[in-house]
């Protein structure tokens, strides 16, 4: 299956599970940051969002690892690698990061970041996308909170060519065991995390203390299991050593996870315990897009949106933030507060696609590669919009 398959060759699929993956996000952020409902109930009843959108960005760590393990060319360099990544990751970043930070001086209070506005040092190190390896939440959560993950993103890009070697060289014999074994670390780094920070203090807001919270969530190094994973997983498909699976039964453990939520320790709701069954389903989706059958992530508009879904991933709590503000943070029965979070909801993925393409695919096409310097079709990395050529990316 896939051992024939040429290099490069675009798996549209998981471009259309970023942008479900991404819309997961923003339906958990529209819910529990813009606070439309004054049903308090309503709350308490989606109390699984944030371990939904706790999934959604672990799955974002798997498909970037795969992603970029299954476009990767042996011809490539660290440069060229690093110079797509920072042409795709840091001109949406920048155009966000001054949008918020501009909301923030304009109105003077952060309407929905737990924290206190931003002082100089928290917005820089933001803009450089290393805050995520600070354990204070001002700093981690600071102007764009999302971009926490980016942050993570950009340590895993800093690594990939030193790690595809390895991953590449690595004996099929060995494949399954080394998968086996990054997944046990996968599962087990709560009960680290657990065994080396406190519990959250009495009548704490969270029931996790924010160390033990940034250890298993936010901290670089802990995530950077889950793109490892993604890695091995594009190598075993590339070697037909993935067993046939169909979706329904990784998707049908997923649910079970869901189901057990109440039973799990709050540690494991942050990512590990749906990290297993979406390492799962990405192969079996990624299969069919292999064997040539359809699927409806494949469809083009879904595709398309797919391709967006870094710029809305990025875009959508600085719009929800100021649509929180010039509301004055009011709340409206369940019908209204309904239809306004499906409007808000339409209106940053029509935003996002005006980001997209009016920034990202323009920066990716200028200034992506050397100028005047070819990029084999085999070799192009996801996320290059280089016309007339157009890659997947890994990103959100």
């Amino acid at each position: 299956m896939a051992g024939v398959l040429p290099r490069g060759d675009r798996l549209p699929s998981l471009t259309g599970l970023r942008f479900l993956l991404a819309g997961v996000v923003l339906a958990g952020h529209v819910l529990t940051l813009g606070r439309f409902f004054e049903d308090q109930g309503v709350y308490e009843a989606a109390d699984a969002s944030s371990m939904a959108s706790a999934a959604a960005v672990s799955s974002f760590f798997l498909l970037s690892g795969f992603v970029l393990a299954w476009n990767a060319s042996p011809a490539d360099t660290a440069v060229r690698f690093w110079r797509r990544r920072l042409v795709k990751i840091f001109p949406n970043h920048v155009v966000t990061w001054s949008l918020m930070l501009g909301l923030l001086m304009a109105t003077g209070t952060a309407a929905l970041l737990p924290v206190p506005d931003p002082g100089l040092g928290e917005a820089v190190r933001n803009l450089l996308l290393v805050h995520a390896w600070v354990p204070d939440m001002a700093d981690f959560s600071s102007v764009n909170p999302v971009t926490w993950s980016i942050s993570c993103e950009a340590f895993f890009y800093l690594l990939f060519p030193l790690l595809i070697r390895p991953v590449r060289a690595l004996p099929e014999r060995l494949l399954w065991p080394v998968i086996a074994l990054v997944a046990a670390l996968v599962v087990t780094m709560p009960l680290a995390a657990m065994a080396v920070t406190d519990e959250a203090a009495p009548g704490s807001w969270s029931p996790l203390s924010t160390e033990r919270w940034w250890l298993i969530y936010f901290f670089p190094p802990v995530r950077l299991l889950e793109f490892i994973l993604g890695l091995l997983l594009a190598r075993a498909v590339r070697l037909d050593r993935w067993p046939t699976l169909r979706p329904r039964w990784p998707l049908l453990a997923l649910a079970g996870v869901f189901a057990a939520r109440t039973e799990l320790p709050e540690e494991y709701l942050w990512g590990a315990a749906t990290c297993l069954p979406m390492a799962a389903l990405i192969p079996a989706i990624a299969a069919r897009d292999i064997e040539g059958r359809e699927s409806l992530l494949g469809r083009r508009g879904l595709v398309l949106l797919g391709e967006a879904s870094f710029a809305l991933y990025m875009v959508h709590f600085p719009l929800l933030y100021e649509i929180r503000v010039l509301l004055d943070r009011r709340t409206f029965d369940t019908v209204t507060a309904a239809l306004l979070s499906v409007a808000v909801s339409a209106f940053c993925v029509a935003v996002s696609l005006l980001l997209w393409r009016g920034v990202e695919v323009p920066m990716m096409r200028h200034f992506a590669r050397p100028r005047g310097r070819s990029v084999p079709t085999a070799g192009t990395a996801p996320g290059d919009q280089t016309a007339p050529l157009r890659q997947q990316d890994p990103a959100p």
